[in-house]
């Protein structure tokens, strides 16, 4: 069962309420060294400070990034800044976005704490691989702090709305934190400390499954921070060790929204167009769409509506190759004959995905990278611009374009307890970190 409790969670003052949009970040892993220094110049108590704090040639085992992170958290909760709720309950947390493909949408959930268990044996479930780096990073801010940031994004089955009916009632009244970030969406907060209304949610939660959409490597990081505290005979105030904070969504609330994560590829030897054509022509038909400086953009986004055009049926890709003028345009000719080059261990159901392809034929045969291993090779963008235009101006070998992974495919790789590979899904917009923190 999925053990969901309210918690005492910890926010800025009310003072801050004005200026909330100087103190936010989104997660630590979509935040570049530009913003980075911008966070760390918009206010003297930004949240940037626990997220992603900076890192000196200086740094030592007693003066370092998480030593640092530590002891603002401790100043700020001393001095104010920083303020922990006097019960325990939860956050309603919405978010007003503008979606990448054209207009306005919202998306709502509640800010609680879920059980930490290993996967399989409770009722989170997984859905992508994860990263050594990120995962240590993170367990080290966890050790010095004894804090989640930013919280998780879980999904779960709603399909009677009797969780999303519960929270929403609070909605009615005006936010208590309100604020817009650098990409537009308006972030709005309620508490919910109704002890019948957070025992019916807690109730109507116990049976469901959760789906981690974004945060796999926090959830991993919990595990591994609560196996440390269990292995050394110590338990955290509150028992909170055994649980991580999430922001939870229904699974067919009409405002979730996945962009695709398109791969941007460095670090390999030379790469060459026709070698790796010659290699996937067996498997693929490929058309070049060639340009010129004058009408770049234009095939472009002829490129992007023809892949957008097999969204629902697969199998269609594109390539940019440093220095080439062409973009080739990938269809797979035969779902069933790429199949045998794939990883055995991987479910039929799952063969004919997208990002299933584009790793074990396309960068794995194509390309010959490490398919189980390609941290450091690929950096991943939603943005079909910034993959296109890094491959042409030369900061990247090679880009692939690709359709997003639907929510559907997305929870049978979690059902079948599957990884799909790092990245498959680029869940939009991201959450802030600094509206709501869980402090042990």
């Amino acid at each position: 069962m999925a053990d969901i409790q309210p918690f005492r969670m910890v926010q800025y003052n009310g003072k801050s309420a004005g200026e909330l949009d100087r103190l936010i970040t989104p997660p630590y892993d979509v935040i570049s060294e530009a913003q980075q220094q911008a966070f760390y110049d918009a206010h003297p108590r930004n949240i940037i400070r626990l997220v992603l704090g900076k890192q000196f040639p200086e740094d030592n085992d007693r003066d370092n990034k998480y030593t640092r992170a530590a002891a603002t958290l401790k100043q700020w909760l001393t001095d104010g800044t920083l303020v922990r709720k006097d019960s325990p309950g939860m956050t309603v947390y919405r978010m007003d976005f503008e979606d990448p493909q054209g207009g306005r949408r919202r998306l709502d959930g509640i800010v609680a704490l879920v059980k930490v268990d290993e996967y399989g044996k409770g009722k989170v479930l997984p859905h992508e691989k994860t990263y050594l780096g990120p995962k240590a990073d993170q367990l080290n801010i966890m050790r010095h702090c004894g804090a989640n940031i930013t919280p998780i994004h879980g999904l779960f089955n709603d399909d009677d709305d009797a969780v999303t009916n519960e929270y929403r009632r609070v909605m009615q009244a005006p936010p208590e934190q309100h604020t817009t970030d650098a990409d537009g969406t308006l972030h709005q907060t309620w508490t919910l400390n109704d002890e019948e209304v957070v025992s019916r949610i807690v109730s109507s939660l116990k049976d469901k499954s959760i789906f981690i959409a974004d945060g796999h490597h926090r959830y991993e990081t919990a595990l591994a921070y609560r196996n440390e505290v269990r292995s050394a005979g110590q338990s955290a105030t509150n028992g909170n060790a055994d649980y991580v904070m999430m922001y939870l969504t229904a699974l067919a609330h009409p405002g979730l929204t996945i962009l695709p994560a398109h791969r941007m590829v460095k670090g390999l030897n030379e790469v060459e167009v026709p070698l790796i054509l010659k290699k996937l022509e067996p498997y693929f038909h490929s058309e070049e769409l060639c340009f010129r400086d004058g009408n770049r953009e234009e095939v472009s986004q002829r490129l992007v509506e023809r892949i957008a055009s097999y969204s629902n049926i697969g199998g269609k890709f594109g390539m940019v190759v440093r220095g080439e003028l062409c973009f080739q345009l990938l269809r797979l000719k035969d779902f069933d004959a790429v199949k045998p080059l794939m990883d055995p261990t991987i479910p039929e159901d799952l063969k004919g995905l997208d990002v299933t392809i584009l790793r074990e034929i396309i960068i794995g045969h194509g390309l010959g990278l490490d398919r189980d291993n390609p941290e450091g090779h690929i950096e991943y963008t939603p943005s079909i611009s910034e993959a296109l235009h890094k491959a042409i101006g030369g900061e990247v070998q090679v880009s692939f374009i690709l359709n997003p992974t639907r929510v559907d495919q997305m929870r049978a790789a979690a059902e079948l307890g599957h990884k799909l590979p790092h990245k498959s899904t680029y869940f939009f917009p991201k959450l802030s970190s600094g509206l709501v923190l869980n402090v042990f």
